[in-house]
């Protein structure tokens, strides 16, 4: 299989990821970088680290999108919507790295308004491999999950896949400056950033909750016929991220009550199971580091379990470019096509 293949959004740090890893990968003869901005540049003026590696210029969106088996959409969100329809129309499959394609309709209108491309979402299936791998083969449409998202849902799907996830967890999320992507802002500048750190979209205001609060309930949902003695709890989750001065990387620590007693060795079985075929995830006894997956798209999962009350603090560290942005993208897109799931992934991260 030799496929031709179209980024959107090219120039954009998710675009950069993509490029790293598609053009690497064994099913992907040909690349179509689409840009709006930078149509006709070299594409060595956005990066430069890919002098003498790969050659060429961008083109505008249409133009990439032309032949192409598969569109990967790294444009931004509510704009997106209608490059998934002009790519299924072109017979083209998607990977969409937005949140246009994230959510059912229902869920998006009570969260957002007008879902953006109400006819298309039948061809959608969420990203989020390790929740939904069943789901993803022959999808024409494959939503990657947002990056603070998918943190989360990692520290928390075994709980809520066993029933254990108490009521109204309440999640702190640490993340780094690329998040925001690369478009300049004030809060961005090395002289505001440097040294500080802040919160932002706390009190239910942030974009990802609606996609962590759909992935858990639904984990519970499934749990729920094999496990009838144990009470019901939507899962309601409680999420404040804060801006660090760091490039990349993700860390979301998770605390709960259980819905019934465990120890800690007892939930680090239940974690170990739970991710046993999932290659990209690996649970931990140490707390995790942000830098240990810094550059790969691995993510690292660690508990406690606090002695005085029961309460449980889960860990999960991700890249929010590549476990929570393009290597998420690319791991979707494996399953969807039927290729080995790591392939072209990055499982190392450099040290130091």
């Amino acid at each position: 299989m030799s496929l031709r293949v179209a980024i959107l959004g090219a120039n954009g740090y998710g675009g950069s990821g993509l490029i790293r890893r598609l053009r690497r990968h064994p099913a992907v003869g040909t690349l179509a970088l689409g840009s709006r901005s930078l149509a006709g540049r070299p594409v060595t003026e956005a990066w430069p680290h890919l002098a003498g590696l790969l050659e060429g210029t961008f083109t505008a969106s249409e133009e990439a999108l032309e032949g192409a088996d598969v569109a990967f959409l790294a444009t931004p969100h509510g704009a997106t919507a209608p490059w998934v329809a002009a790519a299924l129309d072109a017979g083209a499959r998607v990977v969409d790295l937005s949140a246009d394609s994230r959510l059912d309709p229902d869920t998006y209108r009570t969260w957002y308004g007008q879902h953006p491309h109400p006819e298309t979402w039948e061809a959608c299936r969420y990203g989020l491999v390790e929740a939904h791998r069943d789901e993803l083969p022959g999808a024409r449409v494959v939503a990657a999950p947002g990056c603070n998202a998918t943190a989360v849902s990692l520290a928390l799907l075994p709980l809520a896949s066993a029933r254990l996830l108490g009521e109204d967890p309440a999640c702190t999320v640490v993340t780094g400056a690329s998040g925001a992507g690369r478009a300049p802002a004030q809060p961005l500048h090395f002289s505001e950033l440097d040294g500080n750190a802040r919160a932002y979209k706390p009190a239910g205001t942030h974009r990802h909750l609606a996609e962590i609060e759909a992935t858990l309930g639904r984990a519970a949902e499934q749990g729920r016929a094999l496990r009838t003695h144990v009470p019901y709890h939507p899962h309601r989750v409680s999420l404040t991220p804060h801006l660090a001065p760091m490039t990349r990387g993700i860390l979301a620590t998770c605390t709960t009550r259980l819905t019934r007693d465990a120890d800690q060795d007892a939930l680090f079985e239940l974690y170990e199971a739970h991710y046993a075929n999932d290659p990209m995830v690996h649970v931990q006894e140490a707390l995790p580091d942000t830098k240990a997956v810094a550059g790969s798209d691995r993510a690292l999962v660690s508990l406690r379990v606090d002695p005085r009350d029961g309460r449980v603090s889960t860990f999960c560290v991700i890249d929010n470019l590549g476990k929570g942005a393009a290597g998420q993208a690319v791991q979707g897109f494996n399953v969807a096509f039927s290729h080995p799931e790591t392939t072209a992934l990055e499982m190392e991260a450099p040290w130091p």
